[in-house]
């Protein structure tokens, strides 16, 4: 429901009937005076090393202000912090209930005790614009309630996909080669009716594919990617993705891709900056156990240049196995391709302690080895912070004076409040046979 006054408005939304609440937490959100209940959602963890057992979540659109009041439903609990701890909100403690403000829209972790067993997500949007026609014939409107599409509900070109709030669809959504689909709402996706590694949640296939936007959703439960996507021009914005298998990427975007606001629960690597002239900004990740947040490179093998990352907060790592896929910058790059050109800046990264920097050149058994070896250059990591030190060393190595990686530059990165200045200061494994021009720089006073 909305409630509005001068300038402010919060719209809530219903529970679909058939969808259990969460048994964790209970949510209220109050502007002027107004109290709502906002539906709290529940996922469980499918896999058996996932240290979180379920996953609760809200979600609701406002402007102005709000006040945020989180019930903690089963044990008690002493302290409480709210991430990213970028975002500097303090929540008060009484009894078993935390409150907090909010003057934009957030994405984020309510944490109590440091404890990740039954975490508790506020996905907090702006309010939706020119909401479609249910009657338009390139609408496919999905009002609240559950839905079932089952595997591979295709959607023309030209067409809307609409998800209501309160909408809770169960199945794939897929289109090949198609312009100017649109993917959007304040519903759900679950991909929970199929067995894992069987599909991508949303595939966008075929490299005639232009101008897809995905805004506003939630996907839960994906058997395999996310969001899977080919072509050109695409947009994801403000996606909310929870899902626990193994392989469970987030997502690919295709060519000249944007990735913004969106917020990452996977496990498996959350961001594929596999294609030329991607951006990525204001994103929160809570990588699980498996993949990288940020993966510059599995074997892509043709040749791929100009990535932006920018203002992106990791707010937790869960590794703790020595795989090669195991860093928040991540490239074990086997294929044949030239990958150049990335920029990494205003990164904050915290609750994270195994594994900062793995960029590699190494056959492997995702390679097609017959294509030959490839290069990664001129990365540019500026303004990274770290919340603590990190277990495992940082490396760098190519793969012979042929296949090198080469012109990389940390630029004001911090880890444990100090700054990076050498490979030994920053416990750096370079390669000297197949490595150049790897840069410290530190342009600002303590």
């Amino acid at each position: 429901m909305a409630y509005s006054s001068v300038n402010a408005e919060v719209v809530t939304y219903p529970g679909p009937s058939g969808v259990i609440t969460s048994d964790q937490y209970r949510v209220k959100v109050s502007q002027n005076g107004v109290m709502q209940d906002s539906f709290v959602y529940i996922t469980h963890a499918q896999w058996r090393t996932n240290h979180s057992k379920t996953t609760s979540w809200t979600t609701f659109s406002f402007s102005g202000c709000v006040t945020v009041a989180v019930t903690k439903l089963q044990d008690s609990f002493q302290k409480c912090r709210i991430l990213p701890s970028n975002y500097g909100i303090a929540p008060e403690i009484n009894g078993n209930i935390v409150t907090f403000a909010l003057d934009r829209p957030r994405k984020i972790a309510v944490e109590f005790d440091e404890d990740i067993t039954h975490p508790m997500l506020v996905f907090a949007d702006t309010l939706e614009m020119d909401i479609p026609d249910p009657n338009n014939s390139n609408v496919i409107y999905f009002g609240p309630g559950v839905h079932d599409v089952g595997e591979g509900f295709s959607i023309d070109e030209g067409n809307t996909v609409y998800l209501a709030g309160g909408a809770y669809v169960k199945g794939q959504l897929v289109t090949k080669d198609a312009s100017n689909v649109i993917i959007r709402g304040r519903g759900v996706l679950s991909g929970e009716i199929f067995e894992p590694r069987t599909v991508h949640l949303i595939d966008i296939t075929g490299w005639e594919t232009q101008n897809t936007l995905i805004e506003g959703i939630t996907l839960i439960n994906a058997p395999h990617y996310n969001i899977q996507m080919a072509g050109r021009n695409n947009t994801v914005r403000n996606v909310k993705m929870i899902s626990w298998y193994f392989s469970t990427d987030g997502v690919s975007t295709g060519l000249d891709g944007v990735v913004e606001d969106c917020f990452f629960k996977v496990n498996d690597d959350a961001i594929k900056l596999y294609f030329s002239n991607m951006v990525v900004r204001d994103c929160v990740i809570w990588q699980l156990e498996n993949g990288a947040p940020f993966q510059i490179s599995w074997n892509m093998p043709v040749d791929h240049s100009g990535f932006h990352v920018s203002n992106c907060d990791v707010i937790r790592a869960e590794h703790q196995w020595n795989n090669d896929n195991l860093a928040i910058f991540d490239a074990i790059h086997g294929g044949s391709g030239h990958m150049s050109n990335y920029l990494f800046e205003d990164i904050r990264i915290e609750n994270a302690n195994w594994r900062l920097f793995f960029i590699t050149i190494q056959p492997n058994q995702f390679a097609n080895s017959e294509q030959g070896l490839g290069q990664i250059s001129d990365l540019t990591f500026r303004n990274i912070t770290v919340d603590g030190p990190m277990e495992k060393p940082n490396t760098i190595r190519g793969q012979g004076a042929n296949h090198q990686v080469y012109n990389v530059t940390f630029e004001n990165v911090k880890v444990n409040g100090r700054y990076i200045t050498s490979t030994e200061d920053g416990d750096f494994e370079v390669d000297p046979d197949s490595t150049h021009n790897i840069r410290f720089v530190v342009n600002r006073n303590e």
